[in-house]
């Protein structure tokens, strides 16, 4: 996992998964045009309702890793 990366919507999504059980849902993903941000949705079986969506902005700046060389 990346360090630094902060993603909104994340828990509610999960919760709101669990609850749909063995329902059919598609997913789908949203890129900004400049790549600044990212969105994960998660829509029902005919595509025609989004019940759940997580994402965020991407860091300006590359995270630090734990395990980068000094």
């Amino acid at each position: 996992m990346k360090r630094g990366h902060t993603i909104d919507g994340l828990a509610d999504s999960v919760d709101i998964l669990k609850r749909a059980g063995e329902e059919l849902l598609r997913t789908g993903s949203i890129d900004a045009v400049d790549r600044s941000s990212w969105f994960t949705i998660s829509l029902n079986s005919t595509a025609t309702v989004v019940v759940a969506c997580h994402g965020g902005r991407r860091p300006t700046t590359p995270p630090e890793s734990a395990d980068a060389p000094e």
